[in-house]
């Protein structure tokens, strides 16, 4: 450390965690100064800024402001209770988040908050965000996978919360991101071909509740996604032409996406048309003893799993996801065109040229594919890397 005049000020030049700074103080001689140097180097190296004098103090803060760092407790008192900063805790910085510009906005938020249910469940709501460290981090992983969750599910929980770190340093409640330090999950495990019989489906299917099946009917022969179909609303839907139509906020590839209506879809269509409610056009509702309303997050995934659990279906298990996966089989098995079937799925510009990227597909011929795929192409497979 070094004591430099300035002006009319004294500076301190010190480097107390790594980091060299300059720091003004008040001090009015170098000797005065010098005292306060030691003062700060004692309780940076400590950790115990209570001893502080006023002076000392003074400057102490003004060098954490000015570098943005995280204020220890018993250096920051409040001036009028005199008691100790309050921490930034989980589930406050939670609040931070998901009320940050470009994200309260943003059509991800509803993962984003499925997957920070997980964390905070783990972590719990008053864990203080500066004491989570990298062990922790990795512990967790290990939990989510002792429950079941897939390497692509838990890597999907690590991004989100490491995109909330990212908004706590951009407002300057933290200063680090510990997630960065911690390698993701291999998913190579997770890899996965899948296809899945009409009769496999079919016994699924009936032992969801009621609500529940036209979701499963809609993935099957359409092949789109379970968050676009449960956000389907009737805007998007044209019965009379068999046609879908998605925006860019619908999909996940954010992109226009027309999906044409199998034939077998038009009466479930259109029993799901003489069930609506004030307030909501979604195409799909949950109907049980507490009434008629918009389903939610986790009364959309139980469904399913619980289904599977009642036919008493063993590891490799089917997940919802699958059934776009059989879609696109069943395509290629009826012998429809490649360009077709990736437009309506919703991937097919991946790679793809200009030309190709930019050719117009009329609905008559997204018509005339679905009318000549066949769903019943043979029996259920499912094969994992494990």
């Amino acid at each position: 450390m070094s004591v430099i005049k300035r002006g009319k000020h004294y500076y301190i030049k010190f480097a107390p965690f790594g980091k060299e700074v300059w720091i003004r103080t008040e001090g009015k001689s170098k000797a005065m100064v010098k005292e306060i140097e030691e003062n700060l180097r004692v309780a940076c190296r400590s950790g115990d800024y209570r001893t502080l004098d006023p002076l000392s103090r003074e400057t102490c803060i003004r060098m954490f402001r000015n570098q943005h760092w995280e204020f220890p407790e018993s250096l920051v008192i409040d001036q009028l209770t005199r008691a100790p900063r309050q921490e930034l805790t989980l589930w406050k910085s939670v609040e931070i988040f998901v009320n940050y510009p470009g994200i309260a906005e943003c059509k991800a938020l509803e993962r984003y908050m499925f997957a920070l249910n997980h964390i905070v469940a783990y972590f719990g709501k008053e864990a203080i965000m500066k004491n989570i460290s990298i062990p922790q981090l990795r512990q967790y992983q290990i939990k989510r996978l002792k429950d079941r969750a897939a390497a692509d599910t838990v890597n999907r929980e690590f991004s989100t919360f490491s995109k909330l770190f990212g908004v706590l340093i951009e407002s300057e409640c933290v200063m680090s991101n510990p997630c960065r330090l911690v390698k993701r999950l291999s998913n190579k495990e997770g890899m996965r071909q899948v296809y899945l019989a009409l009769a496999d489906v079919k016994r699924i299917a009936t032992r969801c509740p009621d609500w529940y099946q036209p979701v499963i009917w809609t993935g099957y022969y359409t092949g789109m996604r379970r968050g676009e179909i449960l956000g389907l609303t009737w805007s998007k839907v044209n019965v009379a032409k068999r046609m879908i139509y998605l925006g860019p906020k619908d999909t996940k590839e954010g992109n226009w996406k027309r999906v044409p209506i199998h034939v077998n879809l038009v009466p479930i269509f259109e029993a799901a048309l003489k069930v609506r409610i004030l307030n909501s056009d979604l195409v799909f509702l949950m109907r049980d003893s507490k009434g008629i309303r918009p389903p939610s997050i986790e009364g959309a995934k139980n469904p399913w799993p619980r289904a599977l659990e009642a036919l008493g279906w063993s590891e490799p298990r089917p997940r919802f996801h699958d059934l776009r996966h059989t879609w696109r089989t069943n395509a290629r098995r009826s012998g429809v065109d490649p360009q077709i079937a990736e437009t309506i799925l919703g991937h097919w510009w991946r790679g793809k040229k200009v030309n190709d990227r930019y050719g117009w597909i009329s609905d008559e011929e997204f018509l005339a594919a679905i009318d000549k795929m066949s769903f019943d192409q043979g029996e259920t497979k499912i094969l994992t890397a494990r």
